[in-house]
């Protein structure tokens, strides 16, 4: 699956959660695209994406406690899920 075929997916994917709300606050589409790159090289590493690797991105890009990874775990494990079966996918 092409480079720029994975981000898109990526970012529908974290876009459809808005982890921290910014969206429904009317940020931009493209506001998350920090955090997407840095997700979609997981998918392209070719190791497994666990949800401690999606929370160490968050993290490092959303530094402030709480965020997404201590509001709601289950959903960090939900789009790790998902982000793996990309990588299978690809």
């Amino acid at each position: 699956m092409p480079h720029d075929q994975v981000t898109a997916e990526v970012r529908s994917l974290i876009n459809g959660y808005d982890p921290e709300g910014l969206l429904g606050m009317g940020a931009p589409e493209d506001e998350y695209d920090s955090e997407v790159g840095d997700l979609a090289a997981l998918v392209h590493a070719g190791q497994e994406i666990t949800a401690t690797a999606v929370s160490a991105i968050w993290n490092r890009w959303f530094n402030m406690s709480p965020n997404w990874t201590t509001r709601d775990p289950e959903q960090v494990s939900e789009v790790a899920t998902a982000l793996e079966q990309l990588r299978n996918n690809r």
